[in-house]
């Protein structure tokens, strides 16, 4: 009988931490879209369908295509040389903003202060491709001849630099409803 209740209290307190901790993870993202900085990032299009998942654009960004060159080209030259430092497969860059809060250059950051305006914004290699905040934007089936004619990508950037896509914007930099 003893057993039988500390299985369920044990039951109960993984219950309660996983409760707990899916709360917080959706905590914070409402705290970055609610008070996180905005970057306008430039698509560089995709194919925008996925049988799989449904409709959705895979999204890839004008400003990390150079970034990635640089990223293989470092590890190239990391591979055959092994006391060159190289940039990690996940970590910060440094984008600099204009006054439409559009992304103009990014670079790898070096742990410099920030310049009013800039961000600094996590990144990740994806399946060989070098991704700052989501690679894909998932929209109700029918709903993708709206987003054809998306041209820049809303994000909102929290301090540690996790970047939330909030938005698809046309080439007026209007938001594309759904």
């Amino acid at each position: 009988m003893k057993t039988n209740n500390l299985r369920k209290w044990l039951a109960g307190i993984v219950i309660l931490l996983a409760l707990v901790a899916v709360n917080a993870g959706i905590w914070q993202k409402e705290r970055i879209l609610k008070k996180g900085d905005v970057m306008i990032l430039e698509l560089a299009p995709v194919d925008p369908r996925s049988l799989m998942q449904g409709d959705y654009m895979a999204l890839s960004y004008a400003i990390t295509r150079p970034l990635q060159l640089e990223l293989d080209q470092q590890h190239q030259v990391c591979n055959s040389v092994p006391s060159t430092p190289c940039f990690p497969l996940s970590g910060k860059i440094i984008v600099d903003l204009d006054t439409q809060r559009q992304v103009t250059q990014a670079r790898f950051d070096q742990g410099h202060p920030l310049k009013a305006n800039q961000l600094r914004v996590k990144y990740h290699m994806n399946s060989g491709s070098l991704t700052v905040g989501t690679n894909a934007y998932f929209f109700q089936e029918g709903d993708g001849e709206r987003f054809v004619h998306a041209r820049y990508g809303a994000f909102r950037v929290s301090k540690d630099g996790t970047a939330l896509l909030t938005a698809m914007l046309d080439e007026r930099g209007e938001v594309i409803e759904p």
